[in-house]
């Protein structure tokens, strides 16, 4: 630990660069998976967050919801088999008129709200309490300037209604999710007959033939275009990280090959390879580390600015693990550094072989 300690300081400028260099790199891998999660979550936090254990669909959707398509016949035969745990479910788009300002587009999640189970509601009433013309809007309406009580008119039936109850994480495809009784109308909003998306239920998984029956995280996966942008973030991410540790690997490798005679004199007085090794890995210990606290306090000072309602999200558990991944990477190219160390012979490194 002497020796490592002892080289950073008489070598600040050289280790300052590569300490900026990581903080650098970590932060935008810290930006792009944060940027990559608060993606998913707002394309599919509702779907996950469902009140229900299974999702039945019918087997033409593929497992989109949006797709699934459900008769008031097939409700019947599905509820039939699942028994008073299961309720039908409709998802239709759709847009709150506001005066002189943009509309707000919504996503009504029609409900029986005497069977379907409570929501988290954080304000207001629980839907089972709701009344005719009240709904639950997610908590992402209030950067549009709506909130508790307001009254909105839907754009597509020129209805009244009020926000009677606000719940949290709760959106579908980056839109707020609002939740409402079957009793408004929403599932035959588009054509004159009741149609259903799916039907959700808690208990047992249940094979009903003729029909799909998938978990709310698996549903959520089936979302159109939601794989294909989460694969797009995760090859950034990843490449970053082979970047990252690509760049930590030469510098320290090039550091080494410069460092050969010192390291032989070292050898020469008595120094075991074990501890040169000790120092190379503290040095990699210690520069990671300095770059994931910075960088770290970097992405929490720019979730306090962005705008509320960019797309990012990230969590305790997400920094951690991406820490202690990147903290790996960078220990395992270390090993190239290391392997040199214990080949160098003392007599060669120092130039005393004739």
């Amino acid at each position: 630990m002497f020796l490592a300690f002892k080289e950073i300081r008489k070598s600040k400028l050289r280790y300052t660069l590569i300490s900026v260099i990581t903080i650098a790199v970590l932060f935008l891998v810290f930006f792009v998976t944060g940027l990559a999660n608060g993606l998913a979550f707002g394309d599919s936090s509702s779907i996950k967050n469902i009140q229900a254990d299974y999702i039945v669909m019918n087997k033409e959707a593929d497992g989109a919801i949006i797709k699934s398509d459900l008769t008031p016949k097939d409700v019947e035969i599905i509820s039939k088999q699942l028994g008073e745990n299961a309720t039908p479910l409709a998802i239709t788009m759709s847009a709150l008129e506001r005066n002189q300002e943009k509309d707000v587009d919504v996503v009504y999640f029609s409900v029986d709200s005497d069977r379907y189970r409570d929501l988290n509601v954080i304000e207001g009433k629980d839907i089972s309490e709701l009344s005719v013309n009240e709904v639950i809007a997610d908590k992402s309406i209030e950067i549009f300037g709506l909130k508790l009580n307001d009254q909105i008119i839907d754009k597509n039936t020129g209805k009244k209604l009020t926000i009677a109850g606000i719940t949290k994480d709760q959106t579908y495809s980056m839109m707020p999710v609002v939740y409402a009784d079957f009793e408004l109308g929403m599932n035959s909003l588009y054509q004159n007959k009741l149609s259903y998306n799916a039907v959700v239920y808690t208990g047992e998984k249940a094979s009903i033939t003729g029909y799909d029956t998938m978990t709310p995280h698996d549903t959520a996966k089936s979302i159109p275009g939601y794989k294909e942008t989460q694969g797009s973030l995760m090859m950034i991410v990843v490449f970053l990280f082979i970047i990252s540790a690509f760049v930590s690997t030469v510098f320290f490798y090039v550091i080494t090959l410069q460092k050969i005679n010192q390291f032989g004199i070292l050898k020469a007085i008595g120094a075991k390879t074990s501890y040169i090794t000790k120092s190379i890995i503290i040095q990699v210990t210690l520069i990671t580390m300095i770059g994931l606290v910075f960088s770290s306090l970097l992405v929490y000072g720019m979730t306090q600015v962005i705008p509320e309602g960019m797309p990012f999200r990230t969590s305790p558990t997400l920094v951690l693990g991406t820490a202690v991944l990147f903290l790996v990477l960078n220990l395992l190219g270390s090993l190239l550094s290391v392997n040199k160390v214990a080949k160098i012979d003392a007599l060669e490194a120092i130039g005393r072989i004739e």
